[in-house]
């Protein structure tokens, strides 16, 4: 550990969850609840999950106090901020690998040097200042770099959703001072939202004129810029930075590539000039440190080994200025070139003059790795009986060549439990599958077709077992994509999507991002649905329904095999690995929690012989019966059976003559706007037959309904607006699940679009259940629009 790495308090040891929001699309589904009580203790993977859920719900009341945050910070609430004992401040922190859309897009070598933490308070805005220390991880290199804090407001009706940023414009905070230790920052918080601090490099404005002069640089007192007259045609300003290598990187970059990097003996910090506008109509001359390994040398021998990078834009290469052509001036402490545009410079020293012009090819390599690092993405999956877990990880190559095979989380005894297995990848890119193609055709040329076809076999092998590299800088995102039977959840959340993205930061390389992997409504739809087959099948057979060797045997040991594929994709979109994974028929039952129903209770010797005498009085002898007579005992016991002749009379009279009521259907409680006829014919309108048709299935429609409500002639019995076949699917829908409750049906329906890939409507469906609104044509238009843009 360097003297800029600080060590952190240890964070509070009880963590209590998020109280997340209560509109219908943050409640959780059925079959995803877990079963047992709340007093006992996580195991296994239950434990690993509450570990990795930073998050806190505080009451502070009206007395206030400190407060311990995850991660090490704390909140500081003043007297009589909150009256009511039900009012809450919630706070989360954001895993450091799912940090993609909490924070601002890094510039180069600028880092994440604190938690995330994320605000919200069930009044919607804070009522007076807070105190919020944010701990520090690095401290600062002043005046090359400086700390920035930066927030964001809270996303819309003041939710705090961890696997969502809000598109909401990032500011800078006025600066706030450090502690004096430089291991902690404390800040007046007026606002919820996201807050973080940044490291970045300090740079420093130099304007320039078209009337020219000599611009001193305070970055550095020997560093300056000479600008002659006219040699720019409007006024404009160059950014001046001083940008150190590493020397945990240039070790690394010696390793991995040492024969081009063998002959650079030293390199000095690159001095950027960035410059945006027009360019110069004559040269500037740039004026530099001396490197300490030059001063005291003679200038011939600095000079033959000596070599100026520049580079003017990152899109462009890195080239050696000629030494005559640039007018090299070398003084005792610093030396002066020519340039024709600004640009970002380094001087590099060679091991001899004679391999100077080698290590200026090798010199790309020491930049590109001190901008960003080699690293693969790791994937481990974990599979218990109610909870599966997905975890992510981009490890830097500086690890070794041995990547471990057991994911490395911050807490080893929690996870020790825990048998996590390593997803390869099982598909070649396409670069890879071209190199296979290229050495297959090169072997068919040669006519020999079995070495061909072991030639082709052998790469083929290889590629899948190469690594995967992954270009790792702070803010670096992988996209996972997951299709097939099942689908990825952030923790603390009852949604899932279809793609996560995990955001790599060099302070919390060794950290992973956990997800859990849940089933679609597809999948646990045809599992129910395969289980009480089973269950028929052992009811016809007499077997016991709770073995489920002998359920799979009666049903000629056929059974259900489910499959989950992980794409895994750059932040420019090209794919990087596949992974696949399978889930048996089992695993799913044990997930689900599908139990046979209980066996009925066996009546009491007294009901028995009570029921017993009732059937002896009551059925005729047999000689008095007809042959075509089947006696059925009474199976309902009416009230009016255990009345006396006069009293049954008298109640059956009544009866006749009260006054005819309206037969009314039963109310199951007050139904939701979002789902009355209005609405589900707006969204209709918005669907297709063929979504029509996969909404169905993800609604878990009967086939039969399907086919009758699709073939029947509708426009000769409904009108043209309730004619069309998706409403009419929606509102079969609505009244088989009537029972269910508003909540319910809304979540179902809500899942069911983001099945489709509408998650704009599904989203817009929620809110407006949340909100009491119906789905208009507006409001829907809207949210096309906006699924357009994405």
């Amino acid at each position: 550990m360097t003297s800029a790495e600080l060590l952190l308090p240890e964070p509070a040891a009880v963590r209590q969850p998020l109280a997340k929001a209560t509109s219908g699309h943050h409640a959780k589904t059925h079959h995803l609840q877990l079963v047992g009580s709340e007093a006992e203790q996580p195991k296994g993977l239950e434990a690993v999950l509450s570990q990795f859920d930073h998050s806190v719900c505080l009451h502070p009341g009206r007395r206030g106090g400190r407060f311990q945050l995850p991660e090490g910070g704390c909140v500081v609430v003043p007297e009589g901020a909150f009256g009511r004992p039900t009012d809450a401040l919630e706070v989360a922190a954001v895993q450091p690998a799912e940090l993609a859309g909490f924070c601002p897009d890094l510039a180069e070598l600028e880092s994440v040097v604190s938690p995330v933490y994320v605000l919200a308070t069930s009044r919607g805005r804070l009522p007076c200042q807070l105190l919020l220390t944010l701990p520090l991880l690095k401290r600062p290199d002043p005046p090359l770099s400086r700390l920035r804090l930066m927030h964001r407001a809270e996303a819309k009706d003041g939710e705090v959703d961890i696997s969502e940023g809000d598109s909401g414009e990032w500011r800078e905070l006025p600066a706030a001072q450090p502690s004096a230790d430089d291991t902690f920052l404390t800040v007046e918080v007026e606002t919820t939202g996201v807050y973080l601090a940044l490291l970045s490099p300090v740079k420093e404005p130099v304007r320039v004129t078209p009337e020219g002069g000599i611009m001193r640089l305070r970055l550095d007192p020997l560093a300056s810029l000479r600008v002659p007259k006219n040699a720019f045609t409007e006024p404009g300003r160059i950014d001046f930075s001083i940008i150190p290598f590493s020397p945990d990187r240039m070790s690394l970059v010696r390793e991995l590539h040492r024969s081009e990097t063998q002959d650079i003996a030293s390199l000095s910090p690159m001095y950027s000039l960035d410059y945006d506008g027009p360019p110069c109509r004559r040269g500037l001359t740039v004026k530099l440190p001396l490197p300490d390994w030059m001063r005291g040398a003679e200038r011939r021998e600095i000079l033959d080994r000596l070599a100026i990078m520049s580079r003017q834009r990152p899109e462009t290469a890195w080239a050696a200025l000629d030494a005559k052509k640039s007018s090299v001036r070398l003084t005792r402490k610093s030396i002066s070139f020519e340039c024709r545009q600004p640009a970002r410079f380094c001087l590099l020293e060679a091991a001899s003059p004679q391999w100077l012009p080698r290590a200026a090819l090798g010199f790309p390599r020491c930049a590109e790795m001190n901008a960003a690092e080699p690293g693969e993405l790791l994937l481990f999956a974990a599979f218990e009986r109610r909870r599966w877990a997905l975890g992510a990880r981009l490890a830097p190559i500086s690890e070794g060549e041995q990547q471990p095979q057991q994911p490395r989380f911050e807490i080893d005894a929690t996870s020790a439990g825990v048998e996590w297995r390593r997803l390869e990848k099982n598909q070649p890119r396409q670069s890879e599958v071209q190199e296979v193609m290229r050495q297959l055709r090169r072997r068919r040329r040669e006519r020999d077709t079995s070495a061909a076809a072991a030639a082709a076999e052998a790469v083929l092998e290889e590629v899948r077992n190469r690594r995967v590299e992954v270009e790792l800088r702070d803010g670096a995102t992988v996209t996972l994509q997951m299709s097939g039977d099942f689908r990825l959840r952030h923790l603390g959340e009852s949604r899932a999507r279809e793609e996560v993205c995990v955001q790599f930061h060099r302070r919390f390389a060794g950290r992973m991002a956990l997800f859990e992997i849940v089933p679609t409504a597809r999948t646990a739809t045809i599992t129910s649905d395969f289980y009480d087959y089973l269950l028929e099948l052992a009811a016809d057979s007499g077997e016991p329904l709770d073995n489920d060797e002998k359920l799979v045997d009666l049903a000629g040991r056929e059974t259900l095999t489910f499959k989950g594929v992980i794409t895994a994709l750059s932040g420019s979109g090209e794919q990087l690995s596949n992974h696949e994974f399978t889930i048996g028929f089992r695993d799913l039952k044990a997930y689900l929690d599908l139990k046979p129903p209980p066996a009925p209770e066996e009546p009491s010797d007294g009901e028995a012989a009570v029921a017993a005498t009732q059937t002896t009085q009551n059925a005729k002898p047999a000689e008095q019966r007809p042959a075509w007579y089947r006696y059925y005992p009474r199976l309902l016991d009416l009230r009016i059976y255990r009345l006396k002749p006069e009293e049954a009379k008298q109640e059956s009279l009544q009866r006749l003559t009260a006054p005819r009521r309206t037969a009314r259907s039963p109310i199951h409680g007050r139904e939701s706007r979002a789902l009355s006829r209005s609405s589900l014919q707006h969204l209709a309108g918005r669907l297709s037959g063929s979504e029509a048709a996969d909404l169905a299935g993800q609604l878990g429609l009967p086939d039969s309904a399907i086919s009758v409500l699709s073939f029947e002639s509708a426009p000769l019995r409904y009108p043209p607006a309730a004619a069309s076949i998706p409403y009419r699917l929606l509102l079969y829908w609505k009244r088989a699940r009537a029972a269910d409750g508003a909540d319910a049906q809304v979540e179902s329906l809500g899942d069911a679009l983001d099945g489709l890939g509408r998650r704009r409507l599904a989203g817009l469906l929620r809110r407006c259940h949340a909100e009491g609104r119906e789905l208009t044509a507006e409001r829907l238009a809207a949210a096309e629009d906006k699924q357009r843009e994405d």
